[in-house]
């Protein structure tokens, strides 16, 4: 057993604290009653003969009549050796805490040797919560109210720690706890996030003051079936606008390289300005001239046109793709109310 060598050192550890922890309830007793007193003794006269079972069961009820630093001593014992480790260990940090002034100092060591071999078998949390006044719980169980003044004992294991206030706020957190080591944690206290409101059936008013929706409008679009329509039309639109500019560039260049072949006729036969009125303004090949030229111009007029118009549709598709057909794109509700003295617009929904 992992723990054996623990449970023989606390063994001698109780026997010898109990002459240093009976005599204070012999001075008790005078003033207790006197089945209390029995009691108190069978208790430890059980943990004597290492009947940790009969210990407990007799000091459980002292205790929650009287929390006393001698039966947290005896409870911390046996709850330990009972393998209730972290319960055992909490007993015992109370015992040691609240020891009288007038107790021999043996009873104190007595006490830190023990919580020291516990706190061997145990994690140990300091808990911070962001809020006093929250009770604090381990595994639903309730340990002390913040701010906690003493350390918590935990079990080895998957622990869940949470801290609780009276208005509902709460924080929690999750601890995977070995035995020996020590954590630092910090509990923040949040009340939970309200739910939207509901909209009341229209034919099912609750209150005959209070009129259902007049209307309730969709808006967005649903996230389980996008709307590719649009991205595809601008798309299309913006392909065919580039394919029409790249058709007038090239025309434009065609009509370009044949100028020049016709200027240069037109230059052999006329020389310098061929097209001048002077000269052959009026002759077929300058007619020719001047229709090509007409020609590249208009083509790269339409190149212009058709790029900035392929642009524009592109810009377009890649808009429509975030507000049409973004798969995480929910679906949202306009809803209108009115009442006798008020009214209202709801927009509801994420985009």
């Amino acid at each position: 057993m992992k723990f054996r060598s623990h449970s023989l050192r606390l063994v001698c550890l109780v026997a010898l604290s109990l002459p240093a922890v009976t005599a204070p309830v012999r001075a008790q007793a005078q003033e207790a009653a006197g089945d209390a007193n029995a009691q108190y003794r069978k208790a430890f006269d059980a943990l004597a003969k290492q009947n940790w079972t009969e210990a407990r069961r007799l000091l459980l009820p002292l205790w929650t009549k009287s929390h006393t630093w001698d039966v947290a001593a005896g409870l911390g014992q046996a709850e330990f050796l009972l393998k209730n480790y972290a319960d055992g260990a909490q007993y015992t940090a109370f015992a040691l805490a609240n020891v009288p002034p007038k107790e021999k100092t043996k009873t104190v060591d007595h006490l830190k040797a023990a919580l020291s071999e516990m706190k061997a078998a145990v994690g140990t949390a300091r808990i911070a919560v962001s809020k006093d006044a929250a009770e604090v719980l381990v595994d639903g169980q309730a340990v002390g109210v913040s701010p906690l003044a003493t350390e918590v004992y935990l079990n080895p294991g998957s622990r869940q720690l949470e801290a609780r206030l009276s208005d509902g706020a709460f924080g929690k957190q999750a601890l995977e706890v070995t035995a020996g080591q020590t954590y630092d944690v910090a509990l923040i206290v949040e009340k939970p996030q309200a739910s939207a409101p509901a909209i009341i059936p229209q034919h099912e008013p609750s209150n005959p003051a209070i009129q259902a929706p007049i209307s309730s409008s969709p808006i967005g679009h649903d996230n389980a079936t996008p709307n590719w329509a649009p991205v595809l039309i601008t798309g299309g639109l913006a392909i065919i606008a580039v394919g029409f500019g790249t058709g007038f560039a090239l025309d434009a260049s065609s009509a370009k390289s044949d100028g020049a072949k016709s200027l240069s006729t037109a230059e052999a036969q006329f020389g310098s300005n061929p097209c001048t009125p002077q000269k052959g303004a009026s002759s077929g090949i300058c007619q020719e001239l001047q229709a090509r030229q007409d020609r590249r111009n208009s083509d790269a007029t339409g190149a212009t046109v058709s790029f900035i118009a392929g642009g524009v549709f592109a810009a377009a598709a890649v808009a429509s793709y975030f507000i049409w057909a973004r798969p995480e794109s929910t679906q949202g509700r306009v809803d209108a109310w009115f009442a006798p003295n008020s009214g209202g617009l709801r927009l509801q929904g994420s985009f």
